[in-house]
């Protein structure tokens, strides 16, 4: 192995080791969205219709599960925890 080679899987461990949460979400940020971008184009090749022969069923079938995993996907970026209201209450204050 070359001496660059191996310093650079000698220093790969302690960078990782050393990265903030942020850079963390942006190096894996950056591949899983490269990978899921790359797979959709993969589907789009499906609609070369003189490869493949499909229905409007099955093409809204497919889209709508990638449409809901989207959504469930998103939803978790933007939920907020928050407290619920364990308080009991009768429902009618007394006065």
């Amino acid at each position: 192995m070359s001496e660059a080679m191996e310093n650079v899987t000698e220093n790969a461990p302690a960078e990782k080791a050393e990265e903030t949460k942020a850079e963390k979400f942006i190096r894996l940020g950056e591949y899983r969205m490269n990978k899921a971008i790359d797979a959709i184009g993969r589907i789009e090749n499906l609609a070369n219709r003189s490869a493949y022969n499909y229905t409007p069923e099955q093409v809204e079938a497919m889209f709508s599960v990638l449409e809901s995993k989207v959504a469930e996907v998103k939803a978790k970026f933007t939920a907020t925890k928050t407290k619920e209201n364990t308080a009991f209450s009768f429902g009618n204050k007394a006065e």
